[in-house]
C-alpha cells in the first residue's frame, strides 16, 4: 500500500472508529456520571435503550457517521461525486431509519417535501454533523486537485447545513485531510488552514486537562463549541491517536461528531496503522475498500 493509500484508509476509519467508540457515551454531558457508569473507555459499547440510539449495537456508528456511510456506500457504487445523485440516494434512507434524526436532517427533510429544490434545501443548522460526514468524499477524490476536493465538500455539506459556520468548517476539514493525505505535518497543517478563532480557543486550553478544557470551550453540537474542541485533541494528543479518541469520548457532550472530525486529522496524519487493530476489527460497518484505490 502506497503512503497516500495508506492515509486514505486512516483518515476514513480513523473517522469510523472514532465515532463507534463516542457512540455509547453519547451525549452524556455529566462527566462524572459518564466516567462512574462506564469507567475510562478503551473499546465500544451499546448505547442502551436509555440512550438517544436504542437500537445501535456496539461498533455501530451514531447517527452522522450513518450519513458518512451512506455517503461511502454512494462513492463506492457510482464512482463519482454528484451532488445531486446523492441528494436522492440520501433521502432514500429515511423512511426506514430507526435512530436518532437530528434538526438539520428534518429541517432539509421538510424543506424538500415543500417543494424546495434538492440541491437549495439545506437548513440553516451551524453544528458540526454536516462537514464532519466528508471522510468518504476527501479520501474519494485524494488524486484530485486540492480546490476540487474543497469545492466538492462543501456541495455535500450545504445539502443539510447551509450556514456560514458550517461552510468555514467543511473547507477546513478539507483542505487540511487532503494536505495530511498527502504527507503535510499534522500541527503545521492545522496552524495554517484552521478557522483563526477556532485555533485560538483551542490552544487557549491546551494547559487543561480533557474535562476542564472542553467545560470551558463548550460540549454542544454547536460550531462555536465542537471545532474548538475537535482541534484541542489534535493538538494535545497529537501522536496518540488512541488516547486522544479515548479522551474524546469521555469528554461528553456530542462527542460523535466531535470524533469524526478527530478520527479525519488524526488518521489522515498517521494513516490506518496508527488505528487499533481491535477497533477496526470490531467495527460494523464494512467500509468499502474502493475509497483507497
Amino acid at each position: 500500500m502506497t503512503e497516500l493509500s495508506h492515509n486514505r484508509q486512516g483518515l476514513v476509519l480513523g473517522s469510523f472508529t472514532a465515532d463507534a467508540l463516542s457512540l455509547g457515551v453519547h451525549w452524556i454531558y455529566d462527566t462524572d456520571l459518564l466516567s462512574h457508569k462506564f469507567g475510562y473507555i478503551k473499546g465500544y459499547h451499546a448505547p442502551g435503550s436509555d440512550s438517544y440510539h436504542p437500537h445501535k449495537q456496539a461498533g455501530d456508528q451514531g447517527h452522522v457517521g450513518d450519513q458518512a456511510l451512506r455517503l461511502a456506500d454512494f462513492l463506492s457504487r457510482e464512482n463519482t461525486w454528484q451532488a445531486e445523485s446523492f441528494m436522492q440516494d440520501w433521502l432514500a434512507m429515511w423512511p426506514a431509519y430507526d435512530d436518532y434524526i437530528d434538526h438539520a436532517t428534518k429541517t432539509t427533510l421538510e424543506n424538500i417535501k415543500a417543494g424546495s429544490n434538492l440541491l437549495e434545501a439545506g437548513s440553516d443548522s451551524s453544528e458540526l454533523a454536516g462537514p464532519a460526514r466528508i471522510a468518504p468524499l476527501v479520501a474519494f477524490l485524494g488524486n484530485e486537485p486540492e480546490d476540487q476536493v474543497i469545492a466538492a465538500a462543501i456541495e455535500q455539506t450545504r445539502l443539510t447545513h447551509h450556514s456560514a459556520k458550517a461552510i468555514e468548517a467543511a473547507t477546513f476539514l478539507a483542505t487540511a485531510s487532503y494536505r495530511l493525505i498527502h504527507g503535510a505535518e499534522l500541527q503545521a497543517t492545522l496552524e495554517v488552514t484552521a478557522p483563526a478563532w477556532a485555533l485560538q480557543q483551542a490552544k487557549a486550553v491546551l494547559k487543561f486537562d480533557t474535562i476542564k478544557a472542553i467545560h470551558q470551550l463548550g460540549q454542544s453540537c454547536a460550531i462555536d463549541n465542537a471545532l474548538p474542541a475537535a482541534l484541542y485533541f489534535a493538538f494535545k494528543y497529537a501522536d496518540n491517536l488512541p488516547k486522544a479518541f479515548a479522551e474524546n469520548a469521555m469528554a461528553g457532550g456530542d462527542n460523535c461528531a466531535r470524533a469524526l472530525v478527530l478520527g479525519m486529522l488524526l488518521g489522515a496524519a498517521h494513516g490506518s496503522a496508527a488505528i487499533p487493530e481491535e477497533w477496526q476489527k470490531q467495527l460494523n460497518a464494512q467500509i468499502p475498500q474502493a475509497l483507497f484505490n
